[in-house]
């Protein structure tokens, strides 16, 4: 990595932690803007996330997968449902289709983009209609989007500014992009210090991290104003307690007697106000 992607200096300092599944790959961080970035990305190739790369070539099982990602589903969709009632929506690399598959009770219309191969029979069995490309969405009013959502889809990205760009055009007038990425600040990394979390979290498939600033530099430079930013907490007081004692995930699982939602709310307001929570929400619309 010669140069940073969203400011253009070449001055990184490397981060502790190594990346899980490859750690050939060292995590770095701008000095100037502070983006949070892979040494390389020659690992992934065209075709990687066509062919089910990110779970290592192997089709994976839909409805296990639907069943681990059925909270995160229910969450976003709860929290989007009052502006995505009778709207149209498109989710950009929608995978399962889980968040569809709750829109579409309540919308217009609803549509995806998907590379991975292995998921389109899937898709055809609940009715869902997915693209395999931008480019392959036909170019008519019919096809213009109110919202258009991307959950823990742009770090993912080699070019994540052409992308935006581009989904942008596919969005109807005043209409809004929903973003939802990982915090390159979560509190288990700025706050806690905590190396076994680090050594988890860091990923390959996982090109960029973001914190509130670099994703507020990114979408300006996408040419997007910001309507929204969001602090939110997926992972509440217990899971950190575990990572904390235990070095592993999972607290939230193990400790389930002691999830009370006034604690887990109270936990991320504070951490909120520190810009630490794992995961930031943005939504953007163009100027």
């Amino acid at each position: 990595m010669e140069k940073c992607y969203l400011c253009g200096h070449s001055d990184f300092e490397k981060l502790d932690g190594i990346v899980r599944d490859n750690p050939e790959l060292d995590v770095l961080r701008c000095k100037n803007c502070s983006l949070v970035t892979l040494s390389s990305f020659e690992h992934i190739c065209d075709c990687f996330y066509e062919n089910d790369g990110m779970f290592g070539g192997e089709n994976v099982d839909v409805n296990k997968w639907l069943d681990r990602t059925k909270d995160d589903d229910k969450r976003r969709f709860n929290f989007l449902k009052r502006e995505i009632k009778d709207k149209k929506v498109l989710d950009f690399g929608c995978g399962n289709g889980g968040f569809l598959l709750n829109a579409k009770k309540i919308t217009k219309k609803v549509a995806g983009i998907e590379l991975q191969k292995s998921l389109v029979a899937f898709h055809a069995e609940k009715d869902l209609e997915v693209f395999t490309d931008i480019e392959r969405i036909p170019e008519d009013s019919h096809y213009e989007f109110d919202f258009i959502t991307m959950f823990h889809v742009l770090e993912h990205i080699k070019n994540p500014i052409e992308l935006l760009q581009k989904l942008g055009s596919k969005l109807a007038p005043k209409g809004q992009i929903i973003i939802e990425v990982p915090n390159a600040d979560d509190a288990l990394i700025s706050i806690y210090k905590n190396y076994s979390f680090m050594n988890f979290t860091y990923w390959s498939c996982h090109l960029y991290l973001f914190n509130e600033r670099t994703m507020l530099d990114l979408v300006e430079k996408a040419g997007f104003e910001v309507k929204y930013l969001k602090h939110v907490q997926r992972y509440g007081v217990t899971n950190h307690f575990w990572w904390q004692f235990f070095k592993k995930p999972g607290g939230h699982k193990k400790l389930w007697f002691l999830n009370f939602k006034l604690f887990d709310y109270l936990y991320e307001k504070s951490l909120a106000s520190l810009k630490a929570t794992d995961t930031i929400i943005v939504s953007i619309s163009k100027g």
